[in-house]
């Protein structure tokens, strides 16, 4: 049975060396690559500032940041669309430490890719040639998008900001607005479960993309349904969060274990597995 009893409620880096030597240490080989064949897609140009190359010191350590402002454009690929990110090739990366004429100094590609499950985040990698340097690969992580897309602000390091590192500082916009995505649509399904594991009460985030009947309920492992928690018709525009309490259909309370959320709409259904902790 899965419902039992009564209802109870400082690095160690040095600070006196050149910018020219600091770069050349970082600047080390890592794997290319492929960019996609595809040649369609919007083309961006940077915003300078603040778009930059930035060497110097994050987090703990203690050294200057140069910051070389770059010039440049890339072209943006829609790729596709999973149920959590909307993925793009970034093709043809170039730039140059100058306004005016004169030699390309950075040249590469990558991916973006935008999306997520509760908050729009946002992740950049790229691998770049920095003045004819073997290529180095630059990776943003995950990281929260404060403008409002197809424009885009992110920073990417090559060491994972950690301690002396190489950054890259893209913000772009479309050169051409009328060429622009729309703003990634957030897929319909089942959100988030948080917390995962829980005790006593978790939150169920989901969103629908339609009009028409909802119903979200609990299912044990067996796939027995434990709790009825939504049905009914919810506003297709938004997300939507129930609450679970921990308890079953006839007010017991479920034992710990594995469970799963399922959410049934008009589109589709979708569920996610979390766990009940006594």
């Amino acid at each position: 049975m899965t419902c039992t009893g009564p209802t109870q409620v400082v690095c160690g880096f040095p600070t006196a060396f050149t910018v020219a030597a600091s770069v050349a240490w970082l600047l080390v080989a890592s794997p290319g690559y492929a960019a996609p064949a595809d040649s369609s897609g919007v083309t961006y140009g940077l915003i300078t500032p603040p778009s930059s190359l930035d060497v110097g010191c994050y987090g703990p350590c203690e050294c200057p940041i140069v910051t070389t402002p770059t010039y440049g454009s890339f072209q943006l690929v829609k790729l596709g669309v999973d149920p959590l990110y909307t993925h793009y090739a970034v093709e043809r990366y170039i730039a140059s430490f100058n306004n005016g004429p004169g030699a390309v100094a950075i040249v590469g590609a990558g991916q973006y890719k935008i999306g997520g499950e509760v908050a729009l985040v946002q992740e950049l990698t790229l691998d770049l040639t920095i003045e004819g340097r073997p290529p180095v690969h630059f990776d943003s992580g995950l990281q929260p998008v404060r403008v409002s897309f197809p424009q885009i602000e992110i920073s990417s390091a090559a060491h994972g900001f950690a301690c002396f590192d190489s950054v890259v500082v893209v913000d772009a916009v479309p050169v051409d607005p009328a060429t622009a995505s729309p703003p990634p649509s957030r897929p319909a399904g089942l959100r988030a479960v948080e917390p995962n594991p829980f005790k006593g009460r978790t939150v169920i985030a989901f969103a629908v993309d339609r009009l028409g009947p909802v119903s979200l309920t609990i299912l044990d492992a067996a796939g027995r349904r434990v709790r009825t928690l939504a049905s009914g018709a919810f506003d297709a525009s938004g997300q939507h969060s129930v609450s679970w309490d921990g308890l079953c259909d006839d007010g017991r309370v479920a034992l710990a274990g594995v469970y799963w959320a399922q959410l049934r709409w008009s589109g589709g259904m979708d569920s996610r597995r979390f766990v009940k902790l006594d």
